[in-house]
């Protein structure tokens, strides 16, 4: 939780993307964290979900 972006998301899939994508790596969850911040912000009072979590995944490559 190192970014405002993460406040309120349900610690589930917070999990679900460390263990499908992100793996405990550091550098992966700043690449997450960053497209998860420049999803979030395309609209107004957009709320961080699973949804928006495999979006922001899947513009890494890595997400089933």
């Amino acid at each position: 939780m190192f970014h405002d972006v993460w406040e309120g998301v349900d610690p589930a899939d917070v999990a679900w993307a460390d263990a499908t994508v992100a793996r405990g790596n550091f550098r992966t969850w700043a690449k997450i964290t960053s497209h998860v911040y420049a999803v979030s912000r395309r609209g107004r009072d957009v709320r961080v979900d699973r949804a928006l979590m495999e979006q922001a995944c899947a513009r890494l490559g890595s997400c089933p």
